[in-house]
């Protein structure tokens, strides 16, 4: 799949007098470089970035981005903007955002990714927990070209009515991931937080640094206690006599997975114990499960951890994962020391302001006999 990015600057931005919005700047730097900067540092990388612009095209063409006019003249909005995009690149897919909003989520394109494969729609938008929607935050499949030249034809330019009727699809991400600026007063009150004389953070801040750069732990007592669950997984590969010998159970060790099993639920249990700044949590379920990819030669770790409190409960399913996989390798290290853990991460997570989080779908495996499959909860 091709995916370019188009980022929208081409609007009359009448809030702010008229002025050309993109190139204003925001602590020294336009507002446009800070965008570019935040898709440069996506977790999934775009093909190619396109800058959509209807006045001082030589300023925008320095950031060394192709910079396109609107074919529609006349029509006001973001859809003329992303007509221009679709037209210029043959890319498969499309991700649009907008000049004003300069920080985004380095996991905003691997989000809406999860979401095409899941649901196979045209287009994903961003939205926040509170309700916003925003629509010019969007990732759009390259044949919707058709209905969008429809729309502008016939003087449409409301991107969300449009969106809507393509048959868009949401993925939620926490508040203030998009700090919007529209007015002179959203610009200086952005500038003062990147300043520091606000300590609150904003997309891609470190939460666990206070104003002055130390290390803390967060505060949540303010949060309401809420249901919350987290899923993480990770691999081990090793040699196929190894996998036989684990899978057999014939390994002089004993039961290999049964023993990480129990290393993986008393890791999660451990986990503010080894990982500084993490809050004691009340666990109130731990599941594990094993499964062997015989073709790869893995045992694949998967954990679920669940809690009623005030923070996620991430990080004790990741050190439950990880822990969990060091135990296979410390129970058959005599055998195979050239064992390679592999690919931990989270792949989903419940509860909490940022709502139900997803990455993309794992790689399928070949599940486990029943005898080596069971997990027990706590």
């Amino acid at each position: 799949m091709t995916l370019d990015a188009v980022v929208l600057a081409g609007g009359e931005a009448r809030r702010m007098a008229g002025r050309d919005k993109g190139l204003i700047e925001l602590s020294g730097k336009p507002m446009v470089a800070w965008v570019l900067e935040s898709l440069q540092k996506q977790s999934v990388l775009v093909d190619h970035i396109l800058i959509s612009a209807n006045r001082n095209l030589p300023d925008y063409a320095s950031f060394g981005h192709a910079v396109l006019r609107d074919v529609y003249p006349n029509q006001a909005g973001p859809m003329a903007g992303i007509h221009a995009a679709l037209l210029a690149s043959p890319a498969d897919w499309m991700l649009v955002v907008p000049c004003d909003v300069p920080f985004l989520p380095g996991d905003l394109l691997l989000q809406f990714r999860a979401a095409l494969n899941a649901t196979g729609a045209p287009a994903v938008v961003a939205r926040t927990p509170d309700g916003q929607v925003h629509w010019s935050i969007c990732l759009l499949r390259r044949d919707v070209l058709p209905s969008l030249v429809e729309c502008l034809s016939s003087g449409q330019n409301r991107l969300g009515d449009w969106l809507k009727a393509q048959g868009a699809v949401f993925v939620t991400f926490p508040e203030n991931q998009f700090p919007n600026l529209n007015t002179p007063e959203d610009l200086s009150s952005l500038a003062s937080r990147l300043s520091g004389a606000e300590a609150i953070p904003m997309a891609g801040e470190l939460t666990h640094f206070n104003a002055a750069g130390q290390a803390h732990m967060v505060n949540v007592g303010g949060k309401a206690e809420t249901q919350r669950s987290a899923t993480a997984q990770g691999d081990i590969r090793m040699l196929p006599d190894t996998l036989r010998l684990i899978e057999g159970g014939s390994h002089k060790k004993g039961d290999v997975l049964g023993i990480a099993r129990i290393a993986a639920i008393m890791a999660a249990k451990k986990t503010s114990d080894l990982i500084p700044l993490c809050h004691p949590l009340p666990l109130t379920a731990v599941e594990v499960e094993f499964s062997i990819d015989r073709v790869k030669s893995t045992v694949r770790c998967s954990v679920t951890c669940e809690t009623f409190g005030r923070t996620g409960i991430e990080m004790e399913a990741l050190t439950a994962v990880q822990v969990g996989l060091l135990t296979i390798y410390d129970m058959c290290k005599a055998v195979d020391k050239g064992m390679v853990m592999t690919d931990v991460r989270l792949v989903e997570k419940i509860g909490g302001k940022s709502g139900h989080w997803t990455s993309a779908p794992p790689a399928a495996t070949t599940s486990m006999p029943n005898s080596l499959s069971n997990s027990p909860l706590i």
